[in-house]
């Protein structure tokens, strides 16, 4: 089994290729990239990134990173080949207005890339997380992309099919490639403990988002 980190976010997508993939490499810990300025994460905190990685019993690694940015993500993975990693796996879906994808670009010639949800189809992607009973909070969604706003939802089956109807009405992607949303996962069938939150939702000039005011992890029968 080679070695392999995943890059964490603590949303659906990095959450589902870890499904994907933890039984076909040795996953040495989860990695997240942060900036070097102690900038808050709206869509994903820290802290509960930090709950979530602990409930799955990862090793967790947060990087800083500074300008120029694509520099600091290469010493980055460098410094992982230097620990014995081989492989970075990723949740990337889709590249984004036909650029190049950020991180395999960072990791040519230093390290491999597993993608297991590369270019799926978005709606088959949504069922996955269904049928495998994830828990995922909408963390954060943008007014442009949504009459009613959609943050602090559960995308449960009816929100998937609300998705899939907007995507057929105004062509969103409706796993949210385009930014369209964010999400924090709060249960996954790895997870050992169950994770809930007390949050407010705030509104911004483009977008609305939560505010966590508590997390609780409650262990799982």
């Amino acid at each position: 089994m080679k070695n392999a980190v995943v890059l964490w976010t603590g949303g659906k997508d990095s959450a589902l290729a870890y499904f994907e993939l933890k039984d076909k490499y040795n996953i040495v810990k989860f990695v997240t990239f942060v900036p070097k300025t102690d900038k808050k994460f709206v869509a994903h905190p820290v802290e509960l990134m930090k709950a979530q990685s602990s409930s799955i019993g990862a090793q967790h690694e947060f990087v800083r990173v500074g300008e120029p940015f694509k520099e600091g993500y290469i010493d980055a993975m460098k410094q992982l080949k230097k620990e014995g990693i081989e492989v970075v796996i990723t949740g990337d879906i889709s590249t984004i207005n036909g650029q190049p994808n950020f991180i395999e670009e960072c990791c040519k010639g230093l390290l491999e890339i597993d993608m297991p949800l590369w270019e799926h189809d978005r709606r088959a992607l949504l069922d996955k997380f269904i049928e495998n009973n994830f828990e995922i909070l909408i963390s954060l969604s943008y007014k442009k992309d949504f009459e009613e706003h959609i943050t602090g939802r559960k995308l449960d089956k009816t929100l998937v099919e609300e998705l899939k109807v907007l995507q057929d009405k105004t062509g969103i992607d409706p796993c949210g490639e385009n930014g369209e949303y964010h999400t924090n996962v709060l249960d996954a069938p790895y997870f050992n403990d169950k994770i809930d939150l007390d949050f407010t939702v705030e509104e911004k000039e483009h977008y609305h988002s939560i505010n966590i005011v508590n997390i609780t992890v409650t262990p799982k029968n």
